[in-house]
C-alpha cells in the first residue's frame, strides 16, 4: 500500500474538567503511544500533562484529548470548548509558580500551534518519533 494510502491510527478519549483528568490523561497518552508504535515517551506525558492542565485551569470545560502518528511524528491534539487560545509566555517569570507550559511546548516540540473556531479551541503540538 503507498504511503499516502495508509490509514492514519488514531486516538481519542473525552475527559472532563477536574484535576483528576491530569493523571488520566497522562495514562492514556502511554497506552496510546504503544498502540501508535511508540515514540518520545516521557516528552510526550511531559507535553500532555502541561496542556490538559491548561485546558482544566483556563478553559474549564470538558476536553477531547487525541493522538495520532502523521509519517515519521506523533500529533497530541487537545481540544476544548474555549476559544481563547493559550498565552505563551517564553520568558516566564522564575520566581512565580506556573506560567511554563507552554514554553515548555514551544521547547520541546517539533512544531505546535493553536486551531480556534467558533466553538473552542485545538491546541497541538508534533514530536519525532
Amino acid at each position: 500500500m503507498a504511503e499516502t494510502e495508509r490509514r492514519v491510527a488514531r486516538k481519542a478519549t473525552h475527559l472532563p474538567p477536574e484535576a483528576t483528568s491530569i493523571p488520566a490523561a497522562r495514562h492514556f497518552a502511554v497506552d496510546a503511544l504503544t498502540e501508535l508504535g511508540g515514540g518520545p515517551r516521557d516528552e510526550i506525558e511531559l507535553l500532555v500533562s502541561e496542556l490538559t492542565t491548561n485546558a482544566i485551569v483556563h478553559a474549564r470545560t470538558p476536553l477531547l484529548l487525541t493522538m495520532c502518528r502523521k509519517g515519521t511524528r506523533v500529533r497530541v491534539e487537545v481540544m476544548d470548548d474555549d476559544p481563547t487560545p493559550p498565552r505563551v509566555n517564553l520568558r516566564p517569570d522564575p520566581l512565580r509558580p506556573g506560567g511554563r507550559g507552554m514554553c515548555l511546548v514551544n521547547a520541546l516540540a517539533a512544531d505546535w500551534g493553536v486551531n480556534v473556531n467558533d466553538h473552542g479551541k485545538t491546541v497541538w503540538f508534533e514530536v519525532a518519533a
